[in-house]
């Protein structure tokens, strides 16, 4: 027998399954869950499920490619850029934290091409001299 974690699981992933298809309802799917849950007992699940659903979405994120800017006049630089280095994005996101130039995040990869960056192994190299 399962657990509710995967149980959790083996929901989400069939949510996201049908969601998925053209044509899709998500308010009818919703209650269509909760009303599966209710008649089989299994309301306890519903929070277990959200989470997954929650996961899931954020591991996707992060598999995607996001490209984050300094400034939102580098965007078109910085796709380009992070697409020659293997990194093909869908978003891009302004951090003013970077001061100039761009990082692309990928399937776990960082590729950090900031003055951010550069300034901080510049300290490194000075400090460690």
């Amino acid at each position: 027998m399962a657990t509710a974690p995967q149980l959790a699981r083996y929901y989400a992933q069939a949510l996201t399954r049908v969601a998925a298809a053209p044509g899709a309802d998500g308010s009818a799917l919703a209650k269509n869950l909760i009303a599966h849950l209710r008649a089989t007992g299994r309301m306890k699940l519903l929070p277990h499920i959200a989470r997954s659903l929650k996961e899931a979405h954020a591991r996707q994120g992060t598999l995607s490619g996001v490209v984050e800017v300094a400034r939102e006049e580098e965007r078109d630089t910085a796709l380009a850029e992070a697409a020659a280095a293997g990194v093909h994005a869908k978003t891009v996101a302004v951090n003013p934290a970077l001061v100039r130039g761009w990082r692309a995040r990928s399937a776990g990869t960082l590729i950090d091409r900031s003055a951010k960056r550069s300034l901080i192994e510049l300290y490194q190299r000075i400090t460690s001299a």
